[in-house]
């Protein structure tokens, strides 16, 4: 749907090539080797259409705005859909004074009524034209600037200068309503009054004159001699049948890629089931492995004793430890020899006793002070005249007395081997 349309006729009737040109170098558009032979042009920047019968052309630039001109009448008439996108070439014809005169001047200024040009504007107003009119009253609740600035080439905008211009106005144009403050004149000798609804602001009110002006424009016929109405018609028909090839190109397209998607999806089928297996394969896995540690779980060899541990896994790891020291010095016989190793190699250690041990020779030989041990549970007590004592969570079964104080580090790793030795 096209928001706003005009018709105007240039001062010099141009051909379709310099309308075509006048109309690429306001836009800055490049072109070369332009063959205006052809009934259809299609463009990165621009679409043309030449309807020769009509000796008329129509310009689309970029989706968005439609210019159609007419060679026999130097007829132009323009589609935007906003506001401001196609009224870039409409200030250069008003600029270079390109428009053909009317009688009321075609400009981006509003049109301001004092008592010398009451009578004129009087009959502006019972004559029709062919642009529709924004009138307002003296008090002047829209701004006159901006909507002429925004409806330039659209519509005229009109003021009242003064209190007096208004009385005269109402009381000798039956046009004029009493009490309103802005009017709308449509081609059709009919009108819209507008006043301020509840709580609506000024911006919000030329907002509303806005719109009502654009929905007028979209149901417009054009009163002039050139048929428009026929000339978009056969231009549509022809898009018809683009849309209708495009369409097939587009369905052949689309099964395409529906077949390849269709192909792929039996393969990620296939793969889907294929890991689906696994996964039942995995899960009967590990099934049978819950059972089996269920079952080791059931049956120990030795229970653990009631002294507590000062560290995960002390008690097993003593254990593993003598065990060792009996396979590495075969104090057993060769047949409890192939049991212990048996035990040996189906019991890991924790690891936290070394890991333990790492800790505490790095404390000794970083700070070189055993008194900084406390918070790896290993407290020391000063006796007098004595060497001081150290012991392992205040525990008398882990005790050992220290030679003196370590100076250096050979006297730190003495001492963490004592602790090796003793506490662990």
């Amino acid at each position: 749907m096209k928001s706003f349309s005009t018709y105007l006729k240039l001062k010099e009737k141009w051909t379709i090539p310099q309308f075509i040109d006048s109309l690429f170098e306001v836009y800055d558009i490049q072109y070369d080797n332009l063959n205006l032979q052809q009934k259809r042009i299609i463009e990165d920047y621009f679409d043309i259409y030449q309807y020769p019968q009509d000796q008329s052309v129509v310009i689309h630039l970029y989706h968005r705005m439609e210019y159609i001109y007419n060679e026999k009448d130097g007829g132009l008439c323009i589609h935007n859909e906003g506001y401001q996108k196609g009224y870039r070439y409409i200030d250069y014809l008003l600029t270079h004074q390109l428009i053909q005169t009317s009688r009321i001047p075609i400009s981006d200024s509003p049109i301001a009524i004092d008592m010398d040009h009451c009578q004129q504007v009087m009959q502006w107003l019972e004559t029709y034209e062919s642009l529709p009119i924004v009138y307002i009253n003296y008090e002047q609740v829209v701004d006159p600037d901006y909507l002429a600035g925004q409806l330039r080439g659209i519509a005229h905008v009109m003021y009242e200068t003064s209190y007096d211009v208004s009385l005269w106005m109402k009381e000798h144009c039956q046009l004029i309503p009493s009490q309103s403050r802005v009017i709308l004149y449509y081609l059709n000798h009919d009108y819209k009054a507008y006043r301020f609804f509840k709580k609506e602001s000024q911006d919000q009110l030329q907002q509303r004159i806005l719109h009502h002006l654009s929905l007028y424009l979209k149901q417009r016929r054009y009163g002039t001699s050139y048929d428009f109405h026929s000339l978009q018609k056969r231009y549509l028909e022809e898009l018809k049948n683009h849309a209708q090839d495009y369409e097939e190109e587009t369905i052949y397209q689309l099964d395409q890629e529906m077949e390849k998607l269709e192909n792929e999806k039996i393969k990620y089928s296939e793969l889907i089931s294929q890991l689906e297996n696994e996964v039942e394969l995995l899960k009967m896995q590990n099934e049978m492995l819950e059972e089996q540690m269920s079952l080791q779980n059931q049956y120990g060899i030795l229970n653990k004793g009631d002294i507590q541990e000062y560290y995960q896994g002390e008690q097993k790891d003593i254990l593993l430890n003598m065990l060792e020291d009996d396979v590495k010095k075969k104090n057993v016989g060769n047949l409890d020899m192939s049991l212990l190793e048996d035990i040996l190699q189906q019991n890991t250690k924790d690891g936290i006793r070394e890991e333990y041990l790492n800790c505490i020779l790095k404390a000794l030989i970083s700070s070189y002070d055993i008194y900084k041990l406390k918070s790896y549970g290993i407290t020391i007590k000063d006796e007098k005249n004595k060497h001081p004592v150290a012991m392992f969570f205040d525990n008398p079964r882990y005790q050992s007395a220290l030679s003196s104080t370590p100076s250096d580090q050979n006297a730190c790793r003495q001492i963490y081997r004592q602790f090796r030795k003793y506490f662990f």
